[in-house]
């Protein structure tokens, strides 16, 4: 079965829609399958059937999901964070959260990943990246900000370059660094990594759109390894529902390793360095 993680998500995005009008057993095999991120074998062994019994069970579940979303609609109905310019109305939300030791308060948007909530897998990820005071900063896709930002006031005496595709997101970002005295912050919209140029940067920190399908995911790892210096450190923070250990793959893929480092709340922080040979020993760190 193939586990692209653009169909990973949309088969979470079914399941909160129409889990409750599966049966118990459908629920259990997509739950452990697509959330726990267990394999085909993993969950043949838990519940004690053949591995096939797994493949057809979730097979069926899918056809059933995807016959309910035909006729309503449910899981696609949102405006999503990585377009260019949401078309949503910008109900603007204020976040007050504690991070290293500091008390910062961000305005969001809707249109803009975690408008409603602060999102914890950044959280994670801002508590455990480790930044220099000198390290020049990309925040890849930066949303409203809160990572670059909290990195850019760890790097006395370097500098953070924050990215975004939405353009509703790279306003906000600009305006919550002003309103921190953040003046060591340069705020793009771009796609990607796109508007940075090769081996700059010591440092690249990303909570990837993992929403936005595989291939946005793939080139978001493709251009922290280009912009990162030699000996260059990229985090990177992910939902293990949403798959985390692939994306570890797919980093170890690129960079030659991946180590997770932290791992809580049902996310994963993994930690990767550019080498000076773009063909080491791939290994996943778990």
């Amino acid at each position: 079965m193939e586990r692209a993680l653009a169909d990973r998500d949309r088969a979470n995005r079914m399941f909160d829609a129409y889990g409750a009008l599966l049966t118990g057993q459908q629920q259990r095999l997509l739950r452990r399958y697509y959330q726990d991120d267990l394999s085909l074998g993993e969950i043949a062994s838990q519940m004690r059937v053949s591995r096939q019994a797994v493949h057809d069970g979730l097979r069926r579940a899918l056809v059933a999901m995807e016959r309910l979303e035909g006729a309503l609609g449910l899981a696609v109905r949102h405006d999503h964070y990585s377009t260019s310019v949401p078309r949503s109305a910008p109900k603007t939300r204020e976040h007050g959260v504690e991070l290293r030791g500091r008390v910062w308060e961000f305005r969001s948007a809707s249109g803009v990943f975690a408008h409603y909530r602060f999102d914890e897998g950044t959280r994670l990820l801002i508590e455990t990246m480790q930044v220099r005071r000198g390290d020049r900063i990309l925040d890849l896709g930066c949303g409203y900000g809160a990572i670059g930002l909290v990195a850019a006031a760890l790097a006395t005496r370097g500098r953070a370059w924050l990215v975004d595709v939405n353009r509703r997101a790279a306003h906000l970002a600009q305006a919550n660094a002003a309103s921190h005295g953040l003046t060591n912050v340069c705020v793009l919209v771009g796609d990607g990594a796109a508007p940075v140029q090769d081996g700059c940067m010591d440092l690249v920190l990303t909570n990837p759109p993992i929403r936005a399908g595989r291939r946005v995911v793939v080139e978001f790892i493709e251009g922290a390894w280009r912009v990162l210096r030699p000996g260059g450190r990229f985090y990177m923070v992910a939902r293990s529902a949403q798959g985390a250990r692939t994306l570890a793959g797919l980093v170890a893929g690129r960079f030659g390793e991946a180590r997770q480092v932290r791992a809580d709340e049902g996310y994963r922080v993994y930690e990767a360095r550019r080498g000076r040979d773009a063909n080491e020993k791939v290994t996943v760190g778990v």
